[in-house]
């Protein structure tokens, strides 16, 4: 005979099977349903991951090349500004060095061979001359019959050579050793950095 105690017991188990068995099929649903969610959320979080790893990558990659860029365009600046300051006082030496070298002559005689030759050329006739007087105390006076037509007018901001004015034809000659040193920059910045 069964007693009330094992009928409960009994009654019990097969309460908890069938609350088991119909949790085990929620379960099962929950999985199925919400799982097949899941993975798919899953993915999309692991695609869009993979995007951002990506965006970055490329970011970073963008970034690394404009910094190389920058740095190499600075570099180049930095050397450029280098060549122009070594270029720069080369030219300002060039000009010293002409200037505190006039007594030589080679000096007199190209600007006196070069004035005679402008005069003689181009059939001048009245004409300023713009000189300064160690210049023409120089070679200036030397030229007597050739310039006896021209106004001598004594200029200290040019510091070598001379510039010739005609009045006639109204057309400067500069030749002043700033002038010749400025037209002759590209040959003396070729030989200079030809040099380095």
């Amino acid at each position: 005979m069964i007693t009330i105690e094992e009928k409960l017991n009994l009654f019990t188990k097969l309460v908890y099977e069938k609350v088991e068995k119909e949790n085990r099929i929620v379960i099962q649903r929950f999985e199925e349903e919400y799982g097949k969610i899941l993975s798919e959320k899953k993915k999309e979080f692991e695609e869009e991951a993979s995007k951002l790893d990506k965006k970055v990558k490329s970011e970073i990659e963008l970034y690394r090349t404009q910094t190389l860029s920058k740095a190499h365009i600075r570099g180049k600046k930095i050397i450029l500004e280098r060549k122009n300051s070594i270029y720069n006082k080369a030219i300002e030496d060039v000009i010293c060095y002409i200037s505190e070298n006039k007594s030589r002559k080679e000096y007199k005689q190209y600007f006196s061979n070069k004035l005679i030759s402008i005069i003689k050329n181009n059939d001048i006739k009245e004409a300023n001359l713009i000189v300064t007087r160690q210049d023409w105390d120089l070679w200036g006076k030397d030229l007597d019959k050739e310039t006896r037509l021209l106004n001598v007018v004594f200029d200290e901001s040019v510091s070598g050579g001379f510039i010739l004015i005609d009045l006639k034809n109204n057309f400067k000659y500069d030749f002043s050793i700033e002038n010749i040193v400025d037209e002759n920059r590209e040959k003396i910045g070729e030989k200079l950095f030809a040099m380095l």
